[in-house]
């Protein structure tokens, strides 16, 4: 390396580090005065809500979005929520027992666009604030967090659209894992103390209902999330505290509403008569690990090195905090594994693996030390370079997902011209979909047939 080169090296590495120095003050500021700080919550929580919203506002109707717009086993369309109580008996006993974000599903179907744009982007922003809180605890506030548990999410679930824009995976899993958190956020802000008899009573009932409804969600997360409290059981008899009342009212009732939906007579319908045989369980025990190391393999080596960066520069209480992030960890596993009973392992049933292991590497993350300069450092590096990242991967997504909607618009032109003509079918193009919008499934032709009245059929690509 010549002289000229080394100086410029060292002016350019001189000037990052004196606006290093000027962001931590600037943070130091920011943090301590009151006003700013909120406004600049604010600003942070409602940039999230647009981005998302404008997302969900692009995402057309997709794929199994047009069978959750009629009753399920019959051909008429739901236009009440009676109807949709029906559809949903008929579907618990015909095809599987996720009532409860099922019905979400076609309560958001029905409801004007504009209505349901908003309030899946704000259960997004919520369902944000849940993993904050969940790795937060009741410690101090972070905006560096926040914005890092956003960025997360961005770039490590594998299908963000299948899961947050998509109209029946959104709730499926992010309102079906919304309802999750919340349902665990009272056992992880637990320190011990008893409720008077009044609260512990209201609380007790309140959470029993709460957990049906969370054991009712999902198979693999809501799993999970009964293995959840009971490790945090133990951890509280490992500091001596007595496990409350409602925790395990909670878990009664999460179990049971598991038990609902895992007995459904739709899901032994669906499995008909197939043996399980020992060839079977080893390919999908291949399987369920091929996909968490395939997919979640970033966040596992962030984790690892989250836990060495720990090792080194905690900041109090190593042990407790390492029981904490070892529990949704452990959780995010035996979510992979349960899978093990499904014939098939989608992508987007990684949604709550991914956000328990978020959760469990965050919990070490904000615990690190970070009077210390290299670290502050490092975290303003991660925030801007994935700040930066986001910028082009967020224009890339609205604009596949804006081509896909112009290609939608285009159909039901073709549509309506050929209805007038009396033509009795259409053909298009199968769209594939990607990361950021689901595609359209091998029975998306016959769904979308019944709900545009003219016989709909869709060719691979070439």
């Amino acid at each position: 390396m010549s002289k000229v080169q080394s100086d410029l090296f060292s002016h350019i590495l001189s000037f990052v580090r004196v606006i290093c120095r000027k962001i931590d003050v600037l943070e130091e500021k920011v943090s301590r005065r009151g006003l700013k700080n909120k406004l600049l919550w604010v600003f942070i929580a409602l940039s999230c809500f647009l981005l998302v919203l404008l997302l969900n506002v692009l995402t057309p109707l997709i794929s199994d979005d047009f069978a959750y717009l009629f009753i399920y086993g019959d051909d008429a369309r739901i236009s009440t929520i009676g109807d949709i109580v029906q559809s949903q008996i008929n579907h618990y006993y015909m095809w599987g027992g996720r009532s409860i974000v099922h019905f979400i599903a076609q309560v958001l179907l029905l409801l004007p666009s504009c209505i349901t744009d908003v309030l899946n982007s704000l259960i997004y922003v919520i369902y944000t604030f849940l993993i904050y809180y969940h790795i937060r605890g009741r410690g101090e506030n972070s905006i560096s967090l926040f914005v890092l548990i956003n960025l997360s999410i961005w770039f490590m679930q594998p299908v963000f659209g299948d899961t947050i824009l998509w109209i029946t995976g959104a709730a499926n899993y992010l309102w079906g894992t919304f309802f999750i958190l919340l349902f665990l956020l009272p056992y992880r802000l637990y320190e011990g103390k008893e409720l008077n008899p009044f609260r512990q009573i209201s609380f007790s009932v309140l959470l029993f209902i709460f957990g049906i409804i969370a054991g009712w969600t999902n198979e693999n997360t809501a799993g999970a999330m009964i293995l959840i409290v009971i490790l945090f059981f133990l951890c509280y008899r490992s500091s001596r505290w007595y496990v409350p009342i409602w925790g395990v009212l909670g878990l009664i009732g999460a179990v049971v509403g598991y038990a609902v939906m895992i007995l459904a007579p739709g899901n032994f319908e669906r499995a008909g008569s197939s043996p399980m045989s020992l060839y079977l369980m080893g390919y999908r025990l291949f399987n369920c690990t091929l996909t968490f190391f395939y997919y979640c393999g970033p966040l596992i080596m962030t984790s690892f090195v989250v836990y060495v960066l720990y090792s080194r520069f905690y900041r109090e209480d190593r042990s407790g905090q390492l029981k904490l992030s070892m529990i949704y960890s452990i959780a995010a596993i035996a979510a992979v594994y349960a899978m093990l009973l499904a014939p098939t392992f989608p992508r987007r049933a990684l949604f709550g693996v991914i956000t328990y292991l978020i959760i469990g590497a965050g919990i070490l993350f904000y615990n690190l030390d970070f009077r210390n300069s290299f670290l502050r450092q490092m975290r303003l590096g991660i925030i801007v370079l994935g700040l930066f990242s986001f910028i082009f991967t967020y224009y890339l997504a609205a604009k596949e997902i804006n081509r896909y909607r112009n290609i939608v618009k285009q159909r039901e032109v073709q549509i309506e011209e050929a209805k007038v003509s009396g033509k009795k079918e259409c053909q298009f193009e199968r769209y594939d979909g990607n990361v950021y919008i689901h595609g359209e499934d091998p029975f998306s032709a016959e769904l979308m047939t019944r709900y545009y009245g003219i016989t709909v059929k869709l060719q691979n690509p070439d």
